[in-house]
């Protein structure tokens, strides 16, 4: 039996399997990878769904499969959905219990677990789900973050862990949290980030911010221009950050107190944000040490010398004039 025909086989074994089970396989972002939840008794095959009354605990199986020639170091971690800039639901930030209202975290109902998978093999791995022992008010959105050991979450799957009570619904409350600075891309970037403390799924939210910094310079129409952003966001998970890109470009940061203005939408309701942060001298360095290609703003340059050389045309011509008056 040469090579090609026992990979073959490999293939058409876990398929046939796949079919009994009826899973779904997970998208997955690692080359050659394939995550799959292994459900049973529920039409719902694209994550597990729980719900949980009165606590105790729950065998949850995930089977991952290595369609490579080389063999594969992978972890599997447990953590808290969370909502990206273009609204996506993602689960590649650990979440703790506390953050953004959170109640119960997934992380800390399983643990995290390591696995190398060999060319061509498929693996089953078992996480014991200890459920809180009080009834779940609304939806816990856990899941597992699948990514190489060394990739640093470049490259991962999601496998998504409904955790709720009695199935009901509950509404998202967006309230304004903080202002962060980062760098993607070599490029500068401000952060407005909104959050979801409630533990409900939003759906279909379109946000209008704008951010400015302030400046003496506003007096006189040549100020920082105001950043303006337009989102819609498809879905905003329960408990989580909701960040709003404002990319710099070539700009950089710039030190200072930045005032924030935002209306928030989803159906009837209707958020308003007004929030005045201020950015250090150091963290802005930070920052722009690690951008490349920065345009610096040399308008107060040019004001300054424009000052200091109309002050000394004046200074000239009362010379003169003082001069000839003696």
């Amino acid at each position: 039996m040469n090579k090609k025909f026992k990979c073959l086989l490999l293939f058409l074994t876990c398929f046939i399997l796949g079919i009994i089970a009826n899973p779904t396989k997970v998208s997955a972002d690692i080359k050659g990878i394939a995550v799959t939840p292994l459900i049973e008794d529920s039409s719902i095959t694209d994550r597990f769904q729980i719900i949980s009354k009165s606590g105790g605990t729950r065998d949850l199986k995930v089977s991952i499969s290595n369609f490579n020639s080389s063999p594969i170091d992978l972890v599997v971690a447990p953590t808290n959905a969370t909502t990206s800039p273009d609204g996506k639901i993602i689960f590649t930030d650990m979440i703790k219990k506390g953050d953004f209202g959170l109640q119960y975290a997934f992380s800390s109902m399983t643990k995290t677990q390591k696995v190398t998978v060999k060319a061509n093999q498929t693996k089953d791995l078992t996480f014991k789900i200890k459920l809180p022992n009080n009834k779940v008010k609304g939806l816990i959105m856990g899941g597992f973050n699948v990514y190489e050991n060394t990739s640093n979450f470049n490259s991962s799957a999601n496998v998504p862990v409904w955790i709720t009570g009695d199935n009901k619904a509950v509404g998202g409350i967006l309230k304004a949290y903080n202002l962060t600075i980062g760098v993607q891309n070599y490029q500068p970037h401000m952060y407005v980030n909104l959050q979801n403390d409630q533990p409900g799924l939003m759906k279909n939210v379109i946000v209008h911010m704008t951010v400015k910094r302030q400046s003496w310079l506003d007096r006189f129409n040549l100020g920082p221009k105001k950043m303006v952003a337009d989102l819609r966001y498809p879905k905003i998970a329960p408990n989580s950050k909701v960040p709003i890109d404002f990319n710099q470009n070539q700009t950089p940061i710039a030190p200072g107190t930045y005032k924030m203005n935002g209306v928030a939408r989803s159906g009837k309701t209707v958020w308003n944000f007004h929030k005045t942060y201020k950015i250090s001298q150091s963290d802005a360095n930070k920052i722009n040490s690690k951008s490349r290609n920065l345009i610096y703003d040399k308008t107060l340059t040019y004001i300054l010398i424009s000052g200091v050389l109309v002050t000394l045309i004046a200074f000239i011509f009362w010379g003169i004039w003082y001069q000839n008056r003696s």
